[in-house]
C-alpha cells in the first residue's frame, strides 16, 4: 500500500525533475513531489518499525529468542450457526463454572451424611521380647467406637445452609455467564455483518480513487490539472488503501471474536 505510493511519487518525482530541466515544469512542482515522497517514505519506515516490534512481541510470547514472523494471514472460517446446546456448554469459562455448580450442589446433597454417627476403627498389634511368665511375645487389639453429638448448637443446620447459599451464588454466576456468551455470539455476527459491508464500500472507494489518480496523472501529462491535484489525488488514494488494510484487519478480528465467543478458539 504505501509502498506503492512510494513508487508512484517516485515516479511523480523523476517527472516533475525532468520537465524542470527541459525548461517545461517548474521548481515548485518538483519541490511539491520531493515533499509528497519524503513524507511516503517517513510513513513506511513507521510502519516497518511496528512490524519489527510486533515481531518482538510475538517472540516473547512463544518464549522465542528472537523475533518471530507470521506464514501469511490467518484464516477464521465463520462457523455455521449451531444449537445452543452444542456451543454454549464447550465454552471454557462455562465448564468452570458448571463444575464449581456441581460440586457445590454435591457438598449440599452431602449434608444430610453430618447427621451419621461417626466410627472410629484402632488396630493395635505388640511384640514383646522377651516374652514374659504372664505377657505372650505377640499379641494385638481391635477396638471399633461410635460417637453422635446430642446437642450441638445448630451447627449443622447452618452449615447447610451456608453451602446452599453457596450453590445458589454459583448458579447465578453461571446463568449470568450464558447471558453474556449469547449476546457475545449475537454481537460478533453482527459485527462480521457490518465490517464486511464496510471492507466492501472500503474497497470500492479505494478502486475509485486509484482510477481518479491515474486520470489525474494522465491530465497532468497533458497539461490539463496543477501537481496540486496530483498530490491530493495521490493522498487520497493512499488514505483509502489504508483505510481498507484496517477493514480487512477489523473482519479477522470479528471472525476470531466469534471463535472465542463459540469456545472454540483457543483450541
Amino acid at each position: 500500500m504505501i509502498q506503492t505510493a512510494i513508487e508512484t511519487a517516485r515516479g511523480q518525482l523523476d517527472y516533475n525533475t525532468r520537465r524542470r530541466e527541459g525548461g517545461v515544469g517548474s521548481r515548485l512542482n518538483e519541490l511539491r513531489s520531493s515533499q509528497v515522497l519524503s513524507s511516503n517514505e517517513a510513513l513506511i519506515e513507521a510502519q516497518r518499525f511496528n512490524v519489527r516490534r510486533s515481531q518482538e512481541a510475538l517472540g516473547v510470547l512463544l518464549a522465542a529468542n528472537g523475533p518471530v514472523d507470521v506464514n501469511g494471514e490467518p484464516a477464521f472460517e465463520i462457523p455455521q450457526e449451531v444449537p445452543e446446546a452444542e456451543w454454549l456448554p464447550n465454552r471454557p469459562d462455562v465448564k468452570v463454572l458448571i463444575a464449581e455448580q456441581q460440586a457445590n450442589e454435591r457438598l449440599v446433597q452431602d449434608s444430610r451424611k453430618d447427621w451419621w454417627p461417626t466410627a472410629a476403627v484402632t488396630f493395635g498389634p505388640q511384640l514383646l521380647t522377651p516374652a514374659g511368665i504372664f505377657q505372650p511375645s505377640r499379641t494385638w487389639s481391635l477396638s471399633m467406637q461410635l460417637s453422635q453429638p446430642i446437642y450441638e448448637g445448630g451447627q449443622r443446620r447452618g452449615l447447610r445452609r451456608q453451602r446452599e447459599a453457596v450453590f445458589q451464588a454459583s448458579t447465578f454466576s453461571l446463568e449470568q455467564l450464558q447471558i453474556e456468551a449469547r449476546s457475545e455470539v449475537r454481537l460478533a455476527r453482527a459485527a462480521i455483518d457490518a465490517r464486511e459491508k464496510t471492507l466492501a464500500a472500503s474497497r470500492q472507494a479505494a478502486q475509485t480513487a486509484n482510477e481518479v489518480l491515474k486520470i489525474t496523472i494522465i491530465a497532468f501529462d497533458a497539461g490539463s490539472t496543477t501537481n496540486i491535484e496530483v498530490i491530493d489525488a495521490q493522498r487520497s488514494a493512499r488514505d483509502l488503501d489504508a483505510i481498507v488494510v484496517q477493514a480487512e484487519d477489523a473482519v479477522r478480528q470479528a471472525r476470531l471474536d466469534l471463535l472465542v465467543a463459540l469456545g472454540r478458539f483457543p483450541r
